[in-house]
């Protein structure tokens, strides 16, 4: 049990290590995306948006560290020759896979737990933060701003009234659509625009209205908008709408009792499906972190790093992307595009596993 405990010790060390690592590395990068998402956001809401960011990443995160984790420690233990004396005292090789069985099991419960309630709703939280950053970011223009531009809607005014900065001057306003052939450009004499409730309000008069598509011109006295700051942030729509990604796995689960549609049957399954592949991930990196760990030894650690990162790339591209697709445009079995990665990167470990336990 000391030997155990020795080893389950090790590789907690060197995945504290590899977490607290990456997240200095991370959190530089996700504050510059989070001050490009929230130009005019205090401290207090930059705060409120990094942790949901950092949460995001985790079930992500987690399993890269354990894989680097696993392979520093049996590493460690080869080049120390550690394991040769394990090898010599009659404890079986195998048996010193139990501390990483242990630890793979926590912490593959901990990420279906976060992909299963926790990453899903993440989304609508960032949405709703970037809205209240928008709303500041609109309220508070600099006075020689005249445009503003959020994913496809565009507004521009050659001058603002001095006095009364929400009135704008020869405004032209285009607004977000999902097809090219939908897009209406409108030209007014005056605009008077401010945030209310959580949507850019919008009131033009004089107006002249062109529709590119339709060939289509015409004039009216005043026209009034009032589009929602989520709208503005995704056009597609709330994120929490429609698309299986940003549901709880509770949720799909009740969808799934209620859905018709065998083709959106099949996208929910699928999302289940993979989330739990993703989620026991962990035993997979264990199988082929104790191999290369004891075949590249201390002294080659740059090796053993990139050879970890192609582990963790790979795997990841194959499960996430191609899985994706395959769902999608393909008749393959759900079960099969979600845990075929899986399933082969574990048949693949096996023989580079009996190769560095013989080490």
């Amino acid at each position: 049990m000391k030997l155990q405990a020795y080893i389950l010790r090790q590789m907690l060390t060197a995945l504290l290590f590899g977490v607290v690592s990456i997240v200095v590395l991370a959190v530089p990068g996700v504050a510059v995306n989070a001050v490009h998402k929230l130009p005019a956001a205090d401290a207090s809401l930059l705060a409120a948006y990094l942790p949901t960011v950092l949460q995001t990443l985790a079930p992500y995160v987690l399993p890269l560290c354990f894989l680097l984790a696993v392979v520093g420690t049996y590493g460690r233990l080869a080049a120390d020759r550690e394991w040769t004396a394990i090898q010599m005292a009659g404890f079986h090789p195998l048996g010193r896979l139990l501390p990483g069985l242990a630890l793979a099991t926590v912490l593959s419960g901990t990420t279906w737990w976060l992909f299963a309630e926790q990453v899903p709703g993440l989304k609508a939280d960032q949405n709703a933060l970037i809205a209240r950053g928008l709303e500041r970011t609109l309220s508070n223009l600099p006075p020689g701003r005249t445009t503003v531009e959020f994913h496809g809607f565009f507004l521009r005014g050659a001058w603002r009234d001095p006095r009364n900065p929400d009135i704008w001057h020869d405004v032209y306003m285009r607004r977000a659509e999902e097809a090219p052939q939908d897009r209406i450009d409108l030209f007014a004499e005056r605009a008077h625009i401010r945030t209310e409730r959580g949507a850019l309000k919008v009131d033009l008069e004089g107006v002249r209205a062109h529709a590119p598509g339709a060939g289509v011109r015409s004039e009216q006295g005043a026209v009034g908008y009032s589009i929602p700051l989520a709208e503005l942030i995704d056009p597609r729509g709330p994120a929490t709408s429609t698309r299986p990604r940003y549901k709880t796995v509770s949720e799909l689960r009740e969808q799934l009792d209620v859905e018709p549609d065998p083709e959106r049957r099949r996208i929910l399954v699928y999302e289940v499906h993979k989330r739990a592949s993703l989620s026991v991930v962990y035993f997979l990196f264990l199988l082929l972190g104790v191999p290369t760990g004891l075949i590249l030894r201390r002294g080659n650690q740059l090796a053993a790093l990139a050879v970890s990162s192609a582990y963790g790339i790979g795997y990841y591209a194959l499960s996430m992307n191609l899985g994706a697709e395959l769902a999608s445009h393909t008749d393959l079995p759900v079960l099969v595009v979600a845990w075929g990665p899986t399933a082969a990167g574990v048949l693949a470990s096996l023989p580079l596993l009996r190769a560095g336990l013989r080490r």
